[in-house]
């Protein structure tokens, strides 16, 4: 039952994964800021994904989801941090609802990320932030998800010329270290009912 689940699990990703590669497709290629851009590459991921992985039951994966599709569409091809300035990309000027809108999308994020670490902890008795080992980590993968914003000139060098493959690589390490905090919950869970295991075997055992 378990392989199961994650079969359609994996299934479900793969399918939500297809839908916003393909919106972020649509932008590249079209170059077009409008509603039709906000429908097909920031809509239509958001409202099928959020459907497909709401079927699967899997709070954890549906808030992951809710994470990083904000991360996603934030800058290029899609450029949703400058929606307020559409058909216009902003990044200096109007520099003030380019910044109003990248509050609103890290702010997203870090909720759904939230979220989705309360939901792995779940059943374990221990709170997100009795958790440092797990709080740790999914900051380490927040930060890598919004790599690109780090006003360092060696990265802001990279994000000029190699956009696309600096785009890609932090988001995968974004989501290795998300996969990690997920273990880490997961080890708590274990470890958790271990104790419990073991403190009910004792007053079964108490004369």
């Amino acid at each position: 039952m378990a392989g199961r689940d994650t079969f359609y699990d994996l299934l479900a990703i793969i399918a939500t994964s297809m839908v916003v590669i393909g919106g972020l497709f649509y932008a590249l290629v079209a170059k077009t800021y409008d509603t039709t851009t906000l429908l097909v590459s920031v809509v239509s991921p958001l409202v099928f994904g959020s459907a497909i992985l709401s079927l699967r039951k899997n709070r954890i994966l549906l808030f992951s989801f809710l994470a990083y599709a904000w991360a996603v569409v934030d800058d290029a091809p899609v450029f949703f941090d400058s929606v307020l300035t559409w058909p216009d990309v902003t990044r200096f000027h109007p520099f003030l609802p380019r910044l109003e809108m990248n509050v609103v999308i890290h702010a997203l994020t870090l909720l759904f990320l939230f979220l989705a670490i309360r939901e792995s902890l779940r059943g374990t008795g221990v709170g997100v932030l009795e958790a440092p080992g797990v709080v740790i980590l999914a900051f380490v993968a927040f930060v890598f998800a919004y790599a690109q914003n780090i006003p360092l000139h060696a990265i802001q060098r990279i994000v000029e010329t190699s956009w696309y493959q600096f785009d890609f690589t932090e988001k995968v390490l974004s989501i290795f270290f998300l996969y990690l905090t997920f273990k880490e919950a997961a080890r708590l869970k274990s470890s958790q009912a271990s104790v419990r295991a073991s403190q009910s075997a004792g007053l079964h055992s108490s004369p």
